[in-house]
C-alpha cells in the first residue's frame, strides 16, 4: 500500500501585497527542497496570493486555505500514516509557544516564526540568529526545515502581453521612464497633490518621462494632478483591467523604469520583483525588515508629527535629492553602451 502524501502547511494572519511578495522565496525553496510533498497554504485572513499575485503563486502551492484556522486545514488533510508540518509566519511568542505545545501533542512537526531561533533549535543544530529582513526569515525556516542551503529567488516572471501593452503605453516617447506611486489605504501614507505635482515636474523639467500609477486607496487622482501638471500622465482603473492584469502591467513598466519613486508598502516590493531602482519614502516601518529587494534602494524618512510619521509632510526637496542622487548613482556605476 502506497504511504500517504507528506503535507507541508505554511500558515500566516493575512497577506497585504508586500507581505505575499516576501513569502514567495520561502514558498520556492519548499516546492525546490520537498518536491514530494503537498503543500497547503492557509491564513486567517485574506491573502495577496489567491488575488493580484495568484498566476506566481499557483505553482507552488497545491492548496489554498484562506479564512480557515490552522485546526480546521489540520483535521481536512489528516491522513493515517501521513506525515505533517507546520510552518508558522505568524509572530507573537506566546501564541507560538502554545500552538507548538498543542502540534507535538498531536505528533506535527513545528517551525514556528519566534523571535530569535533559540526556541526553535533542533537537538544537534547550530544555533543561528534570525535574520533581520522578513523574506530570508521566511526563507531561513524553510532551509532549518530542510536542514540544508536553498535557492533565494524574489523575481516575478513578466508576460508578453504585459510587456506589449507596457510598450503601447509608452508610445514613441524614448525619454527615461520613472514611476510615482502614492495612493494607500493608509492616511499616513498617502502623497499629496502638490508634492506628486513638484516632483513630476521637476523630473519632466530634467528630461525624463514620468507616469503616476493610480493605484487602490485614496490620494492624488487623475484629474486632482492634471490640475495641477499637465504633463504627467496618469495609469489606472480607467484601463478596465483586472487586477492581476494590472499588476502584469506594472511589472513590465517597472522593467523599462529608470526609478520608482513612492511610499513603502506593496508597490515598491512589487518592482523590486523586476529589480526596478527605488527611492522608499518612509512614514515609520522598520526598513531592516521592510526593505525593498532590488538592491538599488534610497530611503527617504517622513519627518514626525506627534507620535506618527506623515508621507505627506516629507519635504519634496529631500525626495527629489534622493531621486537624483539614485539616479546620478545608477549612470555612473551601469552606464549605457556607446550606440554603434
Amino acid at each position: 500500500m502506497d504511504l500517504p502524501t507528506p503535507l507541508l502547511i505554511f500558515y500566516v494572519r493575512n497577506d497585504a501585497l508586500g507581505d505575499g511578495l516576501l513569502r514567495i522565496p520561502a514558498l520556492r525553496a519548499a516546492r525546490t527542497a520537498f518536491p514530494q510533498s503537498r503543500i497547503v497554504y492557509g491564513s486567517m485572513r485574506k491573502s495577496s496570493l489567491t488575488g493580484v499575485l495568484r498566476r506566481h503563486a499557483a505553482p507552488l502551492v497545491d492548496d489554498f486555505r484562506t479564512v480557515v484556522p490552522l485546526p480546521a486545514i489540520l483535521a481536512e488533510f489528516k491522513r493515517h500514516g501521513r506525515p505533517m508540518t507546520v510552518v508558522d509566519f505568524r509572530t507573537g511568542v506566546p501564541g507560538l509557544m502554545l500552538t507548538k505545545l498543542r502540534l507535538a501533542a498531536r505528533g506535527v512537526r513545528y517551525e514556528p516564526n519566534f523571535a530569535g531561533h533559540l526556541l526553535s533549535s533542533h537537538w544537534g543544530a547550530r544555533w543561528t540568529l534570525r535574520p533581520e529582513h522578513n523574506a530570508w526569515r521566511y526563507h531561513r525556516l524553510v532551509e532549518r526545515l530542510a536542514g540544508r542551503h536553498l535557492p533565494f529567488d524574489h523575481r516575478l516572471e513578466v508576460s508578453q502581453a504585459a510587456r506589449i501593452l507596457a510598450g503601447q503605453l509608452r508610445g514613441a516617447d524614448q525619454r527615461p521612464l520613472i514611476l510615482l506611486g502614492g495612493n494607500s489605504r493608509g492616511s499616513n501614507k498617502i502623497m499629496s497633490d502638490a508634492q506628486v505635482a513638484a516632483i513630476a515636474g521637476n523630473l519632466i523639467e530634467a528630461g525624463y518621462q514620468v507616469l503616476y500609477l493610480v493605484t487602490p486607496g485614496d490620494g492624488p487622482t487623475p484629474q486632482s494632478l492634471a490640475a495641477r501638471e499637465s504633463r504627467l500622465a496618469t495609469i489606472g482603473p480607467a484601463l478596465g483591467l483586472g487586477v492581476e492584469e494590472f499588476a502584469d502591467l506594472l511589472l513590465a513598466l517597472g522593467e523599462m523604469a529608470a526609478a520608482y519613486v513612492g511610499m513603502e508598502g506593496g508597490l515598491g516590493h512589487l518592482f523590486a520583483t523586476v529589480m526596478t531602482p527605488t527611492v522608499i519614502i518612509n512614514h515609520g516601518a522598520n526598513i531592516e525588515r521592510w526593505r525593498p529587494l532590488s538592491n538599488s534602494v534610497e530611503v527617504v524618512t517622513a519627518p514626525k508629527r506627534g507620535r506618527s510619521a506623515f508621507i505627506s509632510d516629507t519635504p519634496v526637496e529631500a525626495i527629489l535629492e534622493a531621486t537624483h542622487r539614485l539616479l546620478a548613482t545608477r549612470r555612473r556605476d551601469h552606464p549605457e553602451p556607446p550606440s554603434l
